[in-house]
This record gives C-alpha cells, structure tokens and sequence, in this order.
C-alpha cells in the first residue's frame, strides 16, 4: 500500500500543487485549517504530513503550524513531519525542530528538493497490518 501523506496548506492554489507532485506514489490528504487537519491526522493516520506553519486562525504567526507539529508528534510519534514555510529564518526552523518537525523546506521551494525530502523520511509503503486498526 501506498504511504499516507496529510497536506495541510491554507493556500488552495499551492495544496493543489503539492497534491498533484505528490499523489503518484504517495496516497494524499488535504486539509486547508487546523480542524480539518487534526481530524484527518486522527482517522487517516498518515505516515507524512506536510504542514506549511501559518495557518488560520493568525496566519500571520507559526504558532498555529507548531502547535500542529506538537499535536501530530504528540498523538502519532511515528509519524513524520515536513514543514514548509516562508518563514525561512533559523530561529522559526530552529523552532519546528524543537517541538518535533523531521524536515523543513523554505517558500518558495522546488519541486524536486520537496520529493527528495518526503522520499527521505516516508516509509518505501505503508504497512497493510497497521492501515486495519
């Protein structure tokens, strides 16, 4: 089975770009705020979850995006996390890596550097024993 990837990104022009680059070999989520995401994290299970940090409701600021790094790591400890941000400063990847992010990849970014980095730390398939419970 192909791995799970949740996208969340309250930018529907680039979830949409993330969904097509990534869908091929990977089974892709989408969710466009932090409710959805955390309802989808919680039923889907998924193996990735690429998180862009500002997200409503102050998309101004990363809390939002860390406090989804700390909930997912939190709930699915073995689940790994891609930030992507154009809050490319060292203190804010600084900050992703303290509360649990696996990867982190500055706005803009290419399309190959984002395959790479999800081909880093997704499993090569999901496992068919834990997509039953």
């Amino acid at each position: 089975m192909k791995p799970r990837i949740l996208v969340v990104e309250d930018d529907e022009a680039i979830a949409r770009q993330l969904y097509w680059t990534l869908s091929g070999p990977y089974e892709v989520l989408i969710a466009h705020d932090l409710h959805t995401a955390v309802r989808r994290a919680m039923l889907y299970e998924p193996d990735v979850s690429v998180l862009d940090l500002h997200l409503p409701p102050n998309p101004e600021s990363p809390e939002a995006g860390l406090r989804m790094v700390e909930y997912i790591k939190s709930q699915r400890p073995n689940s790994k996390v891609l930030v992507i941000s154009s809050a490319n400063g060292i203190e804010t990847q600084k900050a992703c890596f303290a509360v649990g992010a696996d990867e982190f990849l500055d706005k803009p970014f290419e399309t190959q550097d984002l395959l790479v980095a999800v081909r880093r730390i997704a499993p090569s398939q999901r496992s068919e024993l834990a997509s039953l419970f």
